[in-house]
């Protein structure tokens, strides 16, 4: 839209009624005014004022939120630390406590296996203090048969060991009992029947002299056949006879030369041999 372009009288007349206006207010009225706006300015001022308190205090509290949040993000990083430091310590003593129970475990049973061992010792000992108690106990009982000659007692790998020379016992060749060794071993019968709980073997030993007879083809049949002969002599002067036994070992088990007369004659012999306690020396060995 295109107005008409008005020159400086028309501009003039238009202000006129505005000047007329502005004659026309009273000075109680501008002055009114102007308070109005020096309180506005007062207020505007204040207002300022507050909202640069404001954001002061806006920039001093996000300061203090970030400091806070600082503190709080090295507290929590000092916390996991230590944490994790705690557990790896936990995990360590559960592997020391581990470590420390297995050894106190196989602690436990070495001082166990000892233990028995000590028992099983002690019990060895115990029948190795018997076995010498018997073994005087026989040698005062058997004094005047061994002062005679008649047989000797030994110890010998641990066992009491009697022995009585063929040549007392039998006549050569023979497992037939004469009757000066029927006497001495009915003697060593009543004196066996005193020991109690232990079980007793008769060992038949020859020379290596070869016989050959009907009843006795070699040595082995006649040491036998002699060591019986004394088992069923022991069994009727006494002894239990689920406590004896009998062994022949002919020539093989000398304890002299056999190269001359001396030597044969100590192994043509009987041995009575005071058993150990198997139960005892099998559970320390065992041990």
């Amino acid at each position: 839209m295109n107005f008409p372009r008005r020159g400086p009288r028309a501009a003039f007349f238009a202000l006129l009624p505005t000047l007329a206006l502005g004659c026309c207010v009273k000075q109680s009225t501008h002055n009114t005014v102007l308070d109005q706006l020096a309180e506005s300015n007062r207020e505007l001022e204040r207002v300022r004022g507050e909202l640069e308190d404001a954001q002061a205090a806006r920039v001093a509290m996000e300061a203090d939120l970030q400091r806070d949040l600082s503190s709080v993000q090295s507290e929590l990083a000092d916390t996991r630390a230590q944490l994790e430091r705690v557990q790896q310590e936990a995990l360590a003593e559960a592997t020391e406590r581990t470590r420390l129970g297995q050894l106190a475990s196989e602690r436990s049973a070495e001082a166990e296996t000892l233990r028995r061992r000590l028992e099983a010792l002690e019990a060895v000992e115990r029948e190795i203090r018997e076995r010498n108690a018997i073994y005087e106990n026989v040698i005062g009982r058997f004094r005047s048969l061994i002062e005679a000659g008649q047989l000797s007692v030994s110890i010998d790998r641990g066992r009491m060991v009697i022995n009585l020379p063929q040549d007392i016992l039998f006549p050569s060749g023979s497992a037939t009992l004469n009757s000066d060794g029927r006497g001495t071993l009915t003697e060593v019968g009543s004196v066996l029947t005193t020991i109690e709980d232990r079980r007793f073997q008769v060992e038949g030993h020859t020379d290596n002299v070869p016989i050959s007879t009907a009843r006795f083809p070699s040595n082995w049949e006649l040491s036998a056949a002699r060591a019986l002969s004394v088992v069923n002599l022991l069994q009727d002067s006494g002894v239990p006879p689920e406590r004896l036994s009998g062994a022949g070992y002919g020539e093989y088990q000398p304890v002299a030369s056999n190269d001359d007369a001396d030597g044969r004659r100590l192994n043509r012999r009987i041995e009575i041999v005071m058993l150990p306690n198997l139960d005892v020396i099998s559970n320390a060995l065992s041990d």
